[in-house]
């Protein structure tokens, strides 16, 4: 019952807002940042839209969460979860070691296009140096090495929510954030995603050869994986379904991520006053 009526809340909020609209976006985390005491800054300016970060300052060097999303900008569902999960939580909001990136591409969500405004990807670029949002954004993220880093897409071809998890830190995560959204969307069962074949459905977790990356580029999650993430999650929503759903499995995901993050580093404190 708890979950159908977070559900309904989100449905609810959901039809009064705009998920395209960009400077509707940067009202509302405006007033999170007011009613949090969190502090909203711009990191990068394009032609149109200046682009903007929230740290906590609960976040040190190690630990802590990082969350984007609205690389690309046909992909509304992360945008809109990140901000409502922000909403959810104003009032504890500063006490959480986090890094969000409220959305990365604002060209893109305005005019519902992949590309940024110059028709490029930005979820491969990050090997290059020649755009200065992304270098700019890199810097931020430069002095930190997260607990988890969480990048929110979105997929056109998704019977369900589904993730990629990169295989390094044990014990794994995914099958957690799976059985948190299990509640509010179908996990997508394909026996082939993206070419993969899922480890469990919903789930694929990979190495990562950098060779392989070598032809299309360095996404977000990859440079957050190789020097800054102890786990890296892609987590994609089926574009086919509806927002409110989408948006709710989003904000699931975000909910278990934050009680991992907070265990995690609960776990630390004890190792420390006990070693």
């Amino acid at each position: 019952m708890e979950n159908q009526s977070e559900f309904r809340k989100i449905r609810s909020e959901l039809s009064k807002q705009r998920s395209h609209d960009y400077r509707h976006l940067v009202q509302r985390w405006r007033a999170v940042a007011g009613a949090s005491g969190v502090r909203m800054r711009g990191y990068a300016t394009t032609p149109d839209y200046k682009l903007y970060y929230l740290k906590t300052k609960s976040l040190g060097a190690l630990g802590g969460l990082y969350v984007s999303a609205g690389i690309h900008g046909d992909e509304p569902a992360g945008v809109e979860a990140l901000i409502a999960w922000a909403e959810k939580n104003v009032h504890i909001l500063s006490e959480l070691p986090c890094l969000l990136f409220p959305c990365l591409n604002p060209w893109g969500l305005i005019n519902n296009r992949r590309m940024d405004q110059n028709g490029v990807d930005l979820n491969r670029i990050f090997h290059l140096k020649n755009l200065p949002s992304i270098e700019a954004m890199k810097q931020l993220i430069e002095p930190h090495h997260f607990t988890v880093s969480l990048m929110l897409h979105e997929d056109y071809d998704g019977q369900g929510l589904y993730l990629y998890e990169t295989e390094y830190a044990t014990p794994f995560w995914g099958e957690k954030f799976v059985k948190a959204a299990r509640s509010v969307i179908p996990i997508d069962s394909r026996t082939r995603i993206d070419g993969r074949k899922p480890l469990k459905p919903g789930i694929v977790r990979r190495k990562i050869n950098l060779k392989k990356f070598a032809s299309f580029g360095i996404p977000e999650a990859l440079h957050l994986h190789i020097q800054h993430s102890e786990r890296t999650f892609t987590i994609e929503t089926p574009s086919e379904f509806a927002l409110d759903q989408r948006v709710a499995a989003h904000m699931a995901v975000l909910d278990e991520c934050l009680r991992l993050v907070l265990k995690d580093q609960h776990q630390d404190h004890l190792t420390s006053a006990t070693g």
